[in-house]
């Protein structure tokens, strides 16, 4: 990374201040732009007819202070953008020193992880503020520039048996416990209530992490964080994104100038259509409402063939997301772009938008706070826990969430590999998974190491077979491996003991009528 990093930011958990780092562009070996590509390093968008005009009256403080309403929406068209990407080692080593990294987990006791491959990964939006937390939102001069905040946040889970994700916005305001934690002074802060971004102004990642684990009991694998600056490099790259009004919308404080129907906006009039919050009837909640039209606009395009087929534009995009994203230490590019792997096996229709369930505004501590609906929230939360999407119908008796087989065994593709290093048990686990129906692919063969669990390695989207194949062998456990496809592939471990038939119960039953979502796919125009 270039430039030094900010120590104590980056001992609070807070992304260092990166406002004056000039962005680096594309190795001259990596760009397929050439020198044409290293003019710039934000190329504009080509002007077209049906991008209204964006710029509006400059108003320079405020501009920092909207920074961190658009965070998190960069960062879902980053994954989406990264999942597109063939990358080579060297792409992967050049946008690998682009990240910049942190550590938010420390020591702590922390929830056990999700079943199976299911992830759930904190995405923040904030802004440096100065020291006061409970300043306004809204403002001018100083009063602007005042305190660090979290004013979105949300819960992304990757589901593990589906090619699903479900993205949970916390609004701002939100009236949590905030666990026991070390102050800045040193001294020990005893839990207490107050707004969910107060954790974030006062413990930075770390104590925001522990507030969403202790309010959720679900477990955090990974954080992102992604600057103001990087969203509207996005999207300009892009050349936009399409958005909807129901009728007209002209408010100063925002700096909105959108007619109703159809726009396409980039630059300042993108920043102002996630950021209006001022006239609207529910104020912070129709403004996630918005922020989520934005992200479904944003992945519909990302995953369209013009963007997917434009290595020009994609290298851009990837190059400024990931100059842009501050993550948790154990996350490297690597990681990341398996995540991003699995995002590119969903459609639009997958990526399902929500809400942490709230209830009436009310003032307690002379505060504006929005009061956690305990029962539904619980409801949401325990479905997260066990990795059940919106509608999936109840396991069946006996049977834990997700793991009714639905593929037989003779259609599942298995390739043997010998991990136990023990002679001879490679060829014994062939003989008895093709015993029992599986569809064996090529010889046994060997991985160096002394495992001794049994590991079924599946790509992206055969999580089904993978469950039938573990199934049939007792003790064995299922892992993501991204770069498999047809095939599974079983690393036998020294603790084998053998092949077991598997009942497949068939197709699961249609499920029953399901709470009505939004997802990337809908068309707010269209309804």
């Amino acid at each position: 990374m270039d430039g030094p990093t900010n120590r104590k930011d980056a001992a609070d958990g807070l992304p260092p201040d990166r406002s004056n780092r000039a962005p680096k562009p594309l190795p001259a070996h990596l760009d397929p732009r050439g020198s044409r590509g290293r003019q710039s390093t934000a190329p504009a968008a080509a002007p077209t007819p049906s991008i209204r005009p964006t710029t509006v009256p400059a108003d320079p403080p405020r501009r920092w202070g909207t920074r961190r309403i658009l965070s998190w929406i960069a960062v879902i068209s980053s994954v989406a953008v990264l999942a597109t990407a063939g990358a080579g080692y060297a792409l992967i080593n050049h946008y690998d020193g682009n990240l910049n990294r942190i550590d938010v987990f420390g020591a702590g006791e922390r929830p056990e992880p999700a079943p199976g491959n299911a992830k759930n990964i904190l995405i923040v939006g904030s802004d440096s503020r100065g020291d006061d937390p409970d300043a306004a939102f809204q403002g001018t001069g100083a009063d602007f520039v005042a305190g660090q905040r979290s004013d979105t946040i949300i819960l992304a889970h990757l589901y593990g048996g589906v090619q699903k994700a479900q993205l949970i916005s916390f609004p701002r305001d939100l009236f949590v416990p905030i666990p026991e934690h070390t102050g800045a002074n040193g001294k020990l802060v005893a839990e207490r209530k107050d707004r969910i971004n107060a954790a974030f102004a006062q413990g930075g990642a770390p104590l925001l992490i522990s507030t969403v684990q202790k309010l959720t009991g679900l477990r955090i694998d990974n954080y992102l964080y992604i600057d103001f600056d990087g969203f509207q490099n996005m999207v300009n790259t892009l050349g936009g994104v399409e958005v909807c009004l129901s009728k007209a919308a002209k408010e100063p404080l925002s700096g909105i100038d959108l007619p109703a129907g159809r726009s396409v906006v980039q630059g300042d009039q993108a920043l102002a259509f996630v950021r209006q919050r001022d006239g609207l009837p529910r104020g912070d909640l129709d403004r996630i409402e918005r922020q989520q039209q934005f992200i479904g606009a944003i992945v519909r395009k990302t995953l369209s063939a013009g963007t997917l087929l434009n290595v020009f534009k994609l290298n851009s995009v990837i190059n400024a997301a990931t100059q842009s994203l501050t993550v948790d230490e154990s996350l490297s590019f690597g990681e990341l772009r398996d995540l991003a792997l699995r995002f590119r096996n969903y459609d639009a229709g997958g990526v399902i938008f929500s809400t942490v369930p709230v209830g009436d505004n009310t003032r307690i501590q002379g505060k504006d706070v929005l009061p956690l609906d305990e029962p539904k929230a619980a409801e949401l939360f325990d479905q997260l826990d066990r990795d059940i999407p919106p509608g999936v119908p109840p396991a069946p008796p006996g049977a834990e969430p997700g793991q009714r087989l639905v593929v037989a065994p003779g259609s599942v593709r298995v390739k043997v590999s010998n991990g136990a290093g023990v002679q001879g048990l490679g060829r014994r686990a062939y003989d008895d998974l093709a015993a029992v129906g599986f569809q064996l692919v090529g010889e046994p063969g060997n991985r160096a190491g002394s495992a001794d669990q049994t590991v079924v390695l599946h790509g992206p989207d055969k999580a089904d077979s993978a469950r039938t194949l573990v199934a049939a062998l007792p003790g064995a456990t299922a892992k993501l491996d991204p770069s498999l496809t047809r095939t599974l592939e079983v690393v036998v471990g020294s603790r084998y003991a053998g092949a077991e038939p598997v009942t497949v119960s068939g197709a699961p039953p249609p499920a029953a009528p399901a709470p009505e979502v939004k997802t990337a796919a809908q068309d707010p125009c269209a309804t």
